[in-house]
């Protein structure tokens, strides 16, 4: 048997087509049909393979092409963003998709096994699995990465995923994945039966469809929201090609677009809080680090009170943090800082959720990489409360996100069980893609698509401040105000609105996902004892006709 008959499964045309749908339903793109039909072709052709264990090698094989196909369009960036600063990033791109792509093969493959061995309908066991799959990449510890799930393809149309408040993300995975299984077992049943057969896929399909969209209108219509603060966001636009030559230069830089951005707003404009983006000020660590000795950053702090006084606001920016740990040693942090005019610096938040190989080598203490170079070694930050500011309507409080940390749900739901009334996002695009426009990838526009959806799981407003953009303001309902254009220098002061009380996701976080992971090993269990026991049976049936066959013979 050749290589290519070893790794392509047999009719391969259906997995590469899915793969490709999926990659038109997520960001830029956004295809609205393609979410509720991107998955039928996986579907249809694992329903066509036989119940048997050449069948189960075939879903495994289809399964990791259709995840090779699916991950690398989507996934493609990693590669562009970290191959213009080393050869590790065709390791970094090449390692996720592989282990994402087994992971999907996992996932056809107990698909076909509970479907052979158990009779599940495969509307039961597509979502399941499905959904069991993404919370299966969202939990892996250092290496945890739930970056666009099927859920986030539908962030362009907030007014349809409002029940997100109840399930999360993950929960309207499960549900655009059981609308791509109602549609496959509609085909399916048209091909054996007609038009007649279509009759109960269609109901079933126009009641799972309708029902949360319905949920979401309503709630669209009826939930009230207020202000909880005025909030100035600044794009300063400092290209990373000068962030990474130089990071004085480039301190320098958004220093001074910064007063170009802002000095229109004083004695203009009131707000409550400004916004800077994640490492902005990048020269050195701001905190003092006896052991080197290092006196810390005092002109950024002074720069960040003068600029808090002159706007009376306060004043929250991306920089270099750094723990004293012993003699010349330190632990580094990607931080952000809160500046509160006449007080001073009075919070530093150190990134939690920190991104595997290039800021942290997974599951390796970063003291042992010493004097490596293209390596990680940043600390993960503990779990924060909220911080506190003065309003014009009194206090409000705010969780700070640095980067990608928008795409990890619990974090957001944290701050809001926390008291937060909204998110802010600051972050640093510009690894993503260069000003020219066929330089510019995906990431772009999948990074902030996220806050969407944190907004809506716990209805409170957010404010994302991107180095080169997207600079934007999401409210409660999901709706997007204030987009800046990408590589240009932008500012604005928009309100940040909020809602009153907890949603159910935030109470009860991602039950969902959490079920359909339960049902999906407590199946494959099952799906293993009938399996032991139909191969004991097999044994003995065999055992049986041999001792009949000797006795006949004596």
């Amino acid at each position: 048997m050749n290589w290519r008959a070893r790794i392509v499964p047999e009719r391969a045309g259906p997995l590469l087509l899915g793969g490709v749908l999926m990659g038109l339903a997520h960001p830029p793109f956004h295809l609205l049909v393609t979410s509720f039909v991107a998955l039928v072709p996986f579907i249809v052709w694992l329903d066509g393979l036989p119940a048997t264990a050449e069948g189960r090698k075939q879903a495994r094989k289809g399964g990791f092409l259709f995840g090779l196909v699916y991950y690398t369009l989507v996934l493609y960036w990693l590669l562009v963003a970290l191959i213009f600063y080393t050869w590790w990033a065709l390791f970094a791109f090449v390692a996720p998709i592989l282990i994402l792509s087994f992971f999907m093969s996992w996932v056809a493959g107990g698909i076909h096994l509970v479907r052979s061995r158990l009779r599940w309908p495969v509307q039961l066991v597509f979502p399941v699995f499905w959904t069991a799959g993404e919370v299966l990449r969202a939990h892996l510890l250092d290496v945890s990465f739930p970056w666009m799930q099927f859920g986030d393809t539908l962030s362009a149309y907030p007014i349809l995923v409002g029940a997100a408040d109840l399930v999360g993300s993950r929960g309207l995975s499960f549900w655009l994945a059981l609308a791509n299984a109602l549609v496959a077992s509609g085909f399916l049943a048209y091909r054996t039966g007609g038009w007649r057969a279509l009759r109960r896929p269609a109901v079933g399909f126009l009641l799972v469809f309708a029902v949360p969209i319905a949920y979401s209108v309503a709630r669209w219509q009826t939930i009230e929201v207020r202000t909880a603060a005025r909030v100035g966001v600044v794009q300063p636009n400092v290209p990373q090609h000068l962030r990474d030559l130089d990071p004085v230069a480039s301190t320098d830089s958004a220093l001074r677009s910064t007063e170009t951005l802002t000095s229109p707003w004083v004695g203009r404009e009131s707000m409550d809080l400004v916004v800077f983006p994640e490492t902005m000020l990048t020269s050195t660590v701001l905190d003092p680090l006896p052991s080197y000795p290092h006196r810390g950053w005092p002109e950024a702090h002074r720069w960040a009170e003068r600029l808090g006084a002159a706007l009376e606001a306060e004043v929250l920016v991306g920089a270099r943090g750094g723990d004293d740990v012993g003699p010349e040693e330190y632990q580094p942090f990607n931080s952000a800082y809160h500046f509160r005019p006449g007080d001073g610096l009075v919070n530093r938040y150190d990134k939690r959720f920190v991104v595997p190989m290039v800021e942290r080598v997974p599951f390796i203490p970063p003291q042992w990489l010493s004097g490596i170079p293209y390596t990680g070694r940043l600390g993960v930050g503990d779990w924060q409360p909220p911080v506190e500011i003065s309003t014009g309507q009194g206090t409000a409080a705010y969780g700070a996100m640095i980067c990608y940390e928008s795409i990890f749900s619990p974090l957001a739901r944290h701050f809001r069980r926390s008291g937060a009334d909204f998110l802010v996002n600051i972050t640093n695009d510009s690894w993503y893609g260069r000003d020219a426009w066929w330089s510019r990838s995906s990431a772009l526009w999948q990074h902030p698509a996220h806050l969407v959806m944190r907004s809506i799981e716990t209805r409170m407003g957010a404010a994302r401040s991107g180095n080169t953009g997207i600079s934007k303001v999401v409210d409660p309902l999901g709706r997007v105000s204030h987009r800046t254009a990408l590589f240009e220098p932008a500012s604005f002061v928009a309100d940040v609105s909020t809602t009153d009380g907890l949603t159910v996701y935030v109470r009860f976080g991602d039950v969902v996902g959490t079920l359909a992971a339960l049902a999906a090993l407590l199946a494959l269990c099952a799906s293993f004892l009938k399996d032991r026991n139909l191969r004991g049976q097999a044994r003995r049936s065999v055992s049986g006709e041999t001792v009949d066959s000797a006795s006949g013979s004596a």
